[in-house]
């Protein structure tokens, strides 16, 4: 029975160890994230909110339908609205077109209500990796009226079964604002 104990208490002594590496580890992970968060201003951490919640909403439309159509997102204080396409579906332009018109439309909301803080358009994108492959995924510019915007891009990778996976987000400055940066400076 002592032997039992021994070894019990034996392997209690090495799994704690390895249990608080693996514990400090995880908490270092935390620390570097909300010090990553901290160190975004109150605006790119709105921009971060708004955008997860599109990419949220298109991955959502897509699991339901296969597809997204090119829809916007627009934030006033903490009021978000949706801005898409409201015609009938066998009239509605194609997606690359209506993303486009889409564009020029969140420009002009800008434009003309000054009480938009965030804009945010997303569709679906393809890209060709290293090895010539296509790959499709969830594009999203964001754009804050005071700050430099961004494009993510979420790709949806195939596993071994031919399903899709959701990849690593990709993130990259954008020189093409929402915002009309010059009506916003005057």
């Amino acid at each position: 029975m002592r032997f039992i104990g021994l070894v019990m208490l034996l392997a209690g002594l090495w799994a704690n160890p390895a249990m608080a590496a693996e514990q400090a580890s995880d908490t270092k992970a935390a620390q570097a994230k909300r010090a990553d968060e901290a160190a975004k201003s109150p605006e790119q951490q709105a921009m971060d909110t708004l955008a997860e919640a599109g990419i949220r909403q298109a991955l959502q439309a897509i699991q339901r339908s296969g597809g997204m159509y090119p829809f916007g997102l627009i934030q006033s204080g903490e009021t978000v609205q949706a801005v898409g396409y409201s015609g009938e579906k066998e009239d509605a332009p194609p997606a690359d077109e209506w993303a486009r018109a889409l564009f020029g439309k969140l420009r002009a909301i800008g434009n003309e209500q000054p009480d938009v803080d965030l804009m945010a358009l997303f569709r679906l994108h393809e890209i060709t990796n290293d090895n010539d492959e296509k790959i499709v995924g969830v594009w999203a510019e964001v754009d804050h009226r005071n700050v430099r915007p961004w494009v993510i891009f979420l790709p949806l990778v195939k596993n071994e079964e031919g399903k899709h996976e959701l990849g690593e987000m990709i993130y990259f400055a954008t020189e093409q604002p929402l915002f009309d940066k010059a009506v916003v400076d005057k």
